[in-house]
């Protein structure tokens, strides 16, 4: 298991949400500027919080992130909302982007 897994399996393994439900506010602001149904790599994603609120907006979203809890709780709260997320467990430290 990675040092990110190690750090932050525990941190999201709680019922509670570690930086809440609501998507970064940068995020929010800068949301608007991407196309419509555009391809999200979403590199740390945690919980989900963003990956969810992008996937709301209509984008296809792709979560990488070191902590399989983090990645429970977003697929839970996407297939909440119907939502279609891919979740991808890995180290980003290792994780090969493609072009």
């Amino acid at each position: 298991m990675s040092q990110a897994a190690l750090f932050w399996n525990p941190r999201f393994a709680g019922e509670q949400y570690a930086y809440g439900n609501a998507p970064n506010d940068f995020l929010k602001e800068q949301a608007p500027r991407l196309a419509a149904g555009s391809r999200v790599l979403s590199l740390g994603e945690g919980e989900g919080r963003n990956a969810v609120y992008l996937a709301a907006l209509g984008h296809q979203l792709t979560a990488v992130d070191a902590a399989h809890t983090g990645l429970i709780k977003l697929l839970q709260r996407a297939a909440q909302q119907n939502l279609s997320i891919t979740a991808t467990l890995a180290d980003l430290a290792d994780y090969p982007i493609a072009p």
